[in-house]
């Protein structure tokens, strides 16, 4: 029989995410399941009362709500295998000293016995630094490439990340990248006169959507299905064109 906390949680499921195609009650039984894991792999001595387990519930439901909204994005793309969003699960973060200057400047060597060469450990700045690679590409080609950003923004945001923990920098870029997409959409929304959002819901939905987007890959996503939604509702009334693609203004937005 479900105890309590599984039962809040269910409820909770239920009643967040039924926008995103989630109304099985037992599929819910079965993340909620999965997030009451989590709680007790935390404390397992003994589950703390609701008010102190709140952040950590709070944090697995943003983590549950964002991997359906990447499942239904990618669904509504028409990529060709939509699985299930994966169950919430909160990695172990494992603390990491911060090694002096000098240790930091001098590359340490490590030799396989047996193997005739040996391994040279990455020093913490080149880690972190490939750590910020993926995200500054993104940046640099598709974002750029969608319209979302010009060039010169993208390399101010590159530039922002110098210095930075990879999952700091990628979250303060995120949140710039959420501002604009949701700036670029109202744009849309005005120049179209509502466009594929006229209706009241639509619009809050996307916002919603935007706001909810946890990565720079979740924004890129929106960005393109935007995109898409755009070109169908102007093919379909006749609206397109040589400028049918770009924002109105003084920028180019998404095209």
């Amino acid at each position: 029989m479900p105890d309590t906390l599984e039962m809040n949680l269910c409820g909770r499921i239920m009643l967040g995410v039924r926008r995103h195609g989630l109304s099985d009650p037992q599929r819910a039984g079965i993340l909620a399941r999965a997030i009451v894991a989590v709680v007790d792999h935390h404390y397992p001595d003994g589950r703390p009362s609701l008010l102190v387990l709140e952040p950590l519930l709070t944090e697995q439901l943003a983590m549950l709500e964002a991997a359906l909204m990447e499942r239904r994005m990618r669904k509504a793309l028409g990529h060709e295998t939509v699985s299930a969003p994966p169950l919430p699960v909160k990695e172990e973060q494992e603390s990491q000293s911060t090694p002096a200057v000098s240790e930091e400047r001098t590359l340490r060597k490590r030799t396989l016995k047996g193997k005739g060469y040996t391994v040279v450990a990455k020093s913490m700045d080149e880690k972190l630094r490939e750590g910020r690679q993926p995200v500054q590409e993104l940046l640099q080609k598709d974002c750029v490439d969608l319209g979302l950003l010009d060039r010169k923004q993208a390399e101010r945001m590159v530039r922002s990340m110098l210095g930075k923990r990879p999952e700091d920098a990628e979250q303060e870029i995120v949140e710039q990248l959420r501002q604009i997409l949701q700036e670029q959409v109202k744009g849309i929304i005005r120049q179209l006169k509502g466009g594929p959002w006229a209706k009241p819901q639509a619009q809050e939905e996307i916002r919603q959507d935007i706001a909810h987007a946890r990565s720079v890959k979740s924004v890129l996503l929106l960005a393109r299905q935007v995109i898409k939604e755009r070109r169908a509702w102007e093919e379909k009334h006749g609206k397109g064109g040589l400028f049918g693609g770009l924002l109105g203004g003084r920028r180019r937005g998404l095209r």
